[in-house]
């Protein structure tokens, strides 16, 4: 390094430390193949190949040869490393290859993205190789914040790998590698996080172009491909002994079911002789290799979403529901009027008798500066009675979006799929890099749409909207499909059905459902209300005094959000939290903050309460404190 050149350590690798994925072998596979998917060849089936090879005599000395440079490097204090091999330690490396991909296009030489002309093809090698947080990819791909390479690294325990490209137009095989530490000294001598493995012109540098070292290279790494075969091979020295077989077979299945059972997606897996091709033939028996005491599913939860995913797939056009598309020119909201009046009968009856559901939802993105642009995203809707929990997986073009949950219904299995490519760049802007979330304050999606946060809101809240608008008609028979929405954990015994004053429904009528209704019991009615919820007695009970308790706690997937709670969160009898009650006496805050303890005195008795983040859900629970008063009539 120059005097004066700033000192930086690389953090990219936290960009894929997110509580969404389990494992690092889960970012790696959600990386290596959305890139797979990005470069894949128009009417060709992208095949990805992970091949693991550790700890095994006829590989020792492979590794070595090509770390010859960089052996001083390694052993340097402050290079960030955690856990260096050992010379001792056998030599251990990870091959991912693509196929039906386009490898990496573009001029190797170029080292200034201002040379690339309006129109002209995209530079993906200077993307991958010459950029950091920076990438070259469309608003129509997967990708987009250029970090998604640095899974590679993080991967190795000596944070280097190798890539060696075939390109599909011209067959030219070019090879490179990449180290990236922290800054460090060598003999008294300061060096920068990045470094590389290829030819040099002077400091830049360029890729191994001669034919007998890239096959030599091919042999001593174990590539496969065939020749003319385009695609990127990828070679991890030193893996992290996290990423395992069996460790990337779950991520595989948990994050690419969808473009597996499509058959636009195989993926095989190798070690020591053995093989597992993951297709939409053989993607069930391979479950028994699964371990689920980390993941939300069970066995018998993944069989059911293959089941429902295959028949998604196997629809046509013609057997979609067509939504009604919100006007153009307004932010988009789910109401009836999404649905035709004249069908919408006939669709609550339809989900009442479990009948799977499949809607095609029409809506209109408009970036700033241009004009509305039509574009649709799929649900797919089925009840099933052996959830005991909501289950919604959110895909955009074939990755799932694992940080994303809205549906709360029990009973219900939701799959929100997205291959229109104008509304995935809408949604791909709004990703963190880690693609796992929409998110609506990302630099790269906000002030770039109108209404762009409505949009977005519009599509990740679909399940549970549709799901609210198909259960209106079954609101009073079926509690448990909306009990996540409000959930009555003590026993409440019955009383007599009926309105108790007359003035809200009319004898042997049914009580008119408020369009704010977000969940009902035999005894209360959860409405929604502006960064918060109403409570209010169910018309059809009957009316006793008693003492409740209101429990409120910010959702946190696949855990008990009340065991969560924190006070930093938010605490009743504190701002921004308030509390409005009619016919009510609210008793003094315990010491469980998040809880209200509140007297019912009047059958026409409400609880208000607002000042919960707007972006975040909430979890309602209810407790009969005192049921001694209660009786039957």
């Amino acid at each position: 390094m120059t005097k004066g050149e700033m000192n930086s350590d690389p953090i990219e690798g936290e960009f894929f430390s997110t509580e969404h994925l389990d494992s690092l072998a889960d970012g790696l596979v959600r990386e290596s193949i959305q890139n797979s998917l990005d470069a894949g060849i128009p009417g060709q089936t992208v095949r990805v190949v992970f091949r693991l090879f550790s700890g095994h005599p006829d590989n020792n000395g492979v590794v070595v040869q090509y770390l010859e440079g960089l052996r001083p490097h390694l052993t340097a204090e402050q290079n960030g490393l955690i856990q260096p091999p050992t010379p001792e330690e056998p030599d251990s490396f990870l091959i991912i290859e693509d196929y039906g991909t386009r490898g990496l296009e573009g001029d190797p030489t170029q080292d200034d993205d201002r040379q690339t002309q309006d129109g002209e093809t995209k530079n993906d090698f200077f993307y991958f190789w010459r950029n950091i947080g920076r990438s070259g990819k469309s608003a129509t791909d997967r990708g987009r914040w250029g970090l998604g390479k640095t899974v590679f690294q993080v991967t190795s325990r000596i944070n280097s790998f190798f890539g060696m490209t075939v390109r599909n137009s011209d067959g030219k095989r070019f090879l490179m590698g990449q180290s990236v530490l922290k800054t460090h000294w060598v003999d008294e001598k300061k060096h920068s996080p990045y470094g590389w493995f290829g030819n040099f012109d002077e400091n830049f540098a360029l890729p191994i172009l001669d034919s007998g070292y890239l096959d030599k290279f091919s042999i001593d790494w174990r590539l496969q491909r065939p020749e003319g075969k385009s695609g990127l091979s990828v070679v991890i020295p030193y893996p992290d002994p996290s990423v395992e077989i069996k460790t990337i077979l779950s991520s595989v299945l948990l994050h690419y079911f969808f473009p597996v059972l499509s058959k636009t997606l195989v993926v095989e897996l190798y070690k020591d002789g053995k093989k597992l091709r993951i297709d939409d033939q053989k993607i069930e028996e391979l479950l028994k290799y699964v371990d689920f005491s980390k993941s939300r599913l069970n066995r018998d939860n993944f069989e059911r979403l293959f089941s429902f995913t295959r028949w998604a797939h196997s629809l046509s056009s013609e057997r979609f529901i067509p939504l009604n598309a919100p006007p153009e020119d307004v932010a988009p909201k789910w109401d009836d009027s999404c649905f035709d009046p004249e069908k919408l009968s006939g669709l609550r009856e339809r989900f009442e008798n479990k009948e799977r559901l499949a809607l095609r939802v029409p809506l209109f993105i408009k970036p700033r500066g241009r004009d509305p642009q039509r574009t649709f995203f799929d649900v797919f809707i089925e009840r099933d009675d052996s959830l005991d929990k909501a289950e919604d997986h959110f895909i955009r073009e074939g990755i799932t979006m694992a940080g994303i949950s809205t549906l709360k219904q029990k009973g219900v299995r939701a799959v929100v799929s997205v291959s229109d490519k104008a509304l995935s760049a809408l949604l791909g802007d709004s990703e963190n890099p880690a693609h796992t979330e929409w998110q609506e304050r990302s630099p790269k999606f906000k002030d770039r749409y109108t209404h762009g946060v409505s949009c977005l809101r519009f599509v990740k809240n679909s399940p549970r909207e549709i799901v609210r608008i198909l259960s209106q008609t079954d609101l009073k028979k079926d509690r448990k499909l909306l009990e996540d929405f409000f959930s009555v954990e003590q026993a409440i015994p019955e009383g007599r059905m009926g309105s108790s004053d007359g003035s809200e429904d009319k004898p042997g009528g049914s009580p008119q459902i408020p369009p704010d209704l977000i969940g009902e019991t035999r005894e209360w009615r959860l409405l929604k209300r502006q960064g918060g919820f109403r409570i209010t007695r169910n018309p059809m009970a009957s009316f006793h005094p008693k003492t409740v308790s209101i429990a409120v706690a910010y959702e946190i997937r696949g855990h008990n959000p009340f065991r969560k709670y924190n006070r930093l969160d938010f605490e009743f009898g504190k701002a921004p939290i308030k509390v409005k009650g009619r016919g009510v006496k609210l008793l003094p805050i315990g010491p469980d903050r998040n809880r209200l303890s509140i007297e019912l005195e009047s059958p026409d008795f409400s609880v208000e309460v607002t000042g919960f983040d707007l972006n975040r859900d909430l979890r309602v629970e209810v407790d009969t404190v005192d049921s001694g008063s209660q009786g039957n009539d």
